[in-house]
Order: C-alpha cells, then sequence, then structure tokens
C-alpha cells in the first residue's frame, strides 16, 4: 500500500484532504509526545505507541457510546418481553405483586414470572433475569444485593409439649426435623455461635422442596422446621408456630437480583432491577 493511501481513506471518512488528516495526525503526535506511526517509502504502519493508543481509545470510545445508548433509552417506553424466573413461596408472597405493579406501569412491556425452586441457568433458557434466595455462590452473572432474609426454627407448642424444647442445638438429634431441602440436599443445620459456626446431621423426619409444605408439617406437630421468615410470619404472630433456639440461627441468607451483564443492559430490564430494589429493600 501506497504511503499515502491511509490518508486518503481516512481523509474521504472524514470529509477532508489527505494535507489535513496528516496534520491532525502530527498535531496529536506532538502533544502526546510520542510517535503513533512508523512511515517508510512503501507503507504505513502503527508503531507500540500507536498500537496501545489505539486500542484504548477504541475501548474508551466504545464505553462512551454505550453510555450515550443508556441516556437515549432513559426516558423511553420500554418494549418486547421481559422475562424474570423467581423462587416459588417467595415469588408467590412478595414477588409477585411488584411484578403486577411493574406491568401496569409498562403496558407496552409483556412480562412472565416463572417460579421455581432450582438453580435456573438464565442464559441458556433465555431469561432476562434471576430473583435468588441464597448464601453467595461464585458466578458469572452480576449479583446485586437486595436485602437479607432471616431463617428461624419453629414448631407447633403442641408439638413442643409432646416432645419437649430443645435447648440446644445438639438436643434437635432427638427431635422429628422437617427439611427443606432446595437450600441443601445434606440433611445438615448449622448454627451460629460463640465457638463459631456448628454443623449437625439432623434427623429429618419429613424432606420436601417446598417451604409452605414444610410450614404446614410444621403446624400440624410433625416436628422442628428451620424456615425464611416470610414463610413462618404469620404463623408466629397468630401463635401456630413458636420459635425455638432464638438467637442461634445461621446468618441471614442472601436475597439478590441476577443477569448477565454490567454493559448493554437493556432498558426493560435496568429499569426492573431498579423498581425491584426499590420496592423490596
Amino acid at each position: 500500500m501506497g504511503r499515502g493511501r491511509p490518508n486518503i481513506y481516512a481523509a474521504k471518512r472524514l470529509e477532508t484532504t489527505p494535507a489535513a488528516v496528516s496534520r491532525r495526525i502530527k498535531a496529536l503526535e506532538e502533544r502526546l509526545g510520542v510517535r503513533l506511526l512508523q512511515r517508510t517509502i512503501r507503507k504505513i504502519q502503527l508503531t507500540e505507541a500507536g498500537e496501545l493508543y489505539f486500542r484504548e481509545v477504541s475501548r474508551l470510545l466504545g464505553d462512551l457510546m454505550a453510555v450515550e445508548h443508556q441516556l437515549e433509552t432513559v426516558t423511553a417506553e420500554p418494549t418486547g418481553e421481559l422475562r424474570i424466573v423467581g423462587p416459588m413461596s417467595f415469588g408467590q408472597r412478595r414477588l409477585a405483586p411488584v411484578v403486577t405493579r411493574f406491568a401496569l406501569g409498562h403496558p407496552k412491556l409483556r412480562v412472565t414470572l416463572k417460579l421455581e425452586d432450582r438453580e435456573t441457568d438464565i442464559v441458556s433458557e433465555g431469561f432476562d433475569l434471576a430473583i435468588r434466595i441464597a448464601y453467595p455462590s461464585d458466578s458469572s452473572l452480576v449479583a446485586r444485593t437486595i436485602g437479607r432474609i432471616p431463617r428461624y426454627l419453629c414448631a407447633s407448642p403442641e408439638y413442643l409439649a409432646r416432645r419437649g424444647t430443645p435447648q440446644t442445638p445438639r438436643d434437635l438429634l432427638q427431635h422429628d426435623c422437617l427439611h427443606y431441602n432446595v437450600i441443601s440436599e445434606r440433611e445438615e443445620w448449622t448454627f451460629g455461635g460463640p465457638q463459631g459456626d456448628e454443623t449437625l446431621v439432623i434427623k429429618a423426619a419429613f424432606c420436601c422442596n417446598n417451604g409452605e409444605v414444610l410450614a404446614e408439617a410444621a403446624m400440624q406437630g410433625l416436628g422442628i422446621t428451620l424456615l425464611p421468615d416470610f414463610i413462618v410470619k404469620e404463623a408466629l404472630s397468630y401463635g401456630r408456630l413458636v420459635r425455638v433456639l432464638e438467637g442461634r440461627e445461621r446468618a441471614p441468607l442472601i436475597l439478590s437480583v441476577l443477569y448477565p451483564s454490567r454493559r448493554h443492559v437493556p432498558v426493560k430490564t435496568r429499569l426492573f432491577i431498579d423498581y425491584v430494589i426499590e420496592q423490596l429493600t
């Protein structure tokens, strides 16, 4: 390629003359104090400094374009479909009203909410985001914390009258336990204490992957269960369940919203993330 041909191409793109392009490049090199182009009789190529400058400036321009795109869509009305996945009991009790209000506020948007108690692969299954309750784990997804979900050990007054009230975690080894096997398939419960965490292998008289079923079993006197507060709060307030080993529960679970990437987040997804955090915090 001839020495002056790159300048000719650049001049056409910029709608100016090759001489003007050469002056701009020279002025840029003088300002930066480095040579960006290596010029020979036969060709022009980037120097090492020129390659670095080109690579980093291209990245910055890409970021700038992404910001400008976000600014353009701040006031835009989202359209298309927003696909959300969340846990069953929390979805029914707490998430459904939030999603419904969001859908009412964005009539041009079709909202799909799927509730299931498993760790859905949102990328391969085509979801825009997920609401999850768990302890933090390694993930390629972006996670924003919404809040904390405490869990309570509880049983019915009838069960405790019949079997006695445990005073220490190890007392549970003599009790019937109702295990929520979504959080952990292993029949283990972990307790906090002044000496650190203590994990026990419990006697699971009954297991289920649904917290509502376990709460009902506990209220019927089947045993002691460990469940999130949003499931047992009402039963505790009416005295159908009673907390045991209060203060020995493990640290709260983390309620999070997860989505695939920080960059180029669609406006429909970004609006819902901001809304759900505002509503559930």
